[in-house]
């Protein structure tokens, strides 16, 4: 014969119970606190028609493609801000991206593209493709780029148009 529990044991019994499931539940990890896939996809845009770089992180490791015009690593956002960004303009009267299309998986972001740009001394546009690896950080910041980029296309405009003379 089963026997009634009076309100109070099954207060101590719900208890006990809710104690036992809080105890094995696994802890928060910071892949839970992460950014969602469109959120982070949406950073990445936002970076695109913004340039701002307030969604940088502060310490970043930024790597250009092998043979990318003054493909340094960079490891800051000041240097992306104060090195890199000046840089451009000084090869280039316009360099700009046009985005096909951007997609994410668990770790990373990539954006396929085109770098449409003109060189100083030269009224040659070029337009060479590009993939764009991003990492994200937990507090949704861009932490990292990986380029890969036709850099023979974008040489061959810098010589043509004197900015780069090897």
């Amino acid at each position: 014969m089963s026997e009634d529990l009076s309100p109070n044991k099954k207060r101590l019994v719900g208890g006990f119970f809710a104690l036992l499931l809080f105890l094995c539940l696994p802890e928060t990890t910071k892949a839970d606190q992460m950014l969602s896939t469109k959120d982070r996809i949406s950073l990445v845009q936002t970076w695109y028609q913004t340039m701002n770089y307030d969604l940088l992180a502060d310490e970043l490791d930024w790597r250009h493609a092998p043979g990318f015009f003054g493909g340094e690593i960079l490891t800051s956002r000041d240097q992306v801000e104060k090195q890199l960004a000046p840089f451009y303009f000084q090869v280039f009267d316009n360099i700009s991206v046009e985005i096909d299309r951007i997609e994410a998986s668990e770790a990373s972001v990539f954006s396929f593209g085109t770098y449409v740009l003109t060189p100083k001394n030269s009224s040659k546009v070029t337009r060479a493709p590009f993939l764009h690896v991003w990492r994200v950080n937990e507090e949704g910041r861009l932490a990292g780029l990986v380029q890969y980029a036709d850099t023979l296309l974008i040489n061959d405009a810098l010589r043509s148009g004197r900015v780069l003379l090897r």
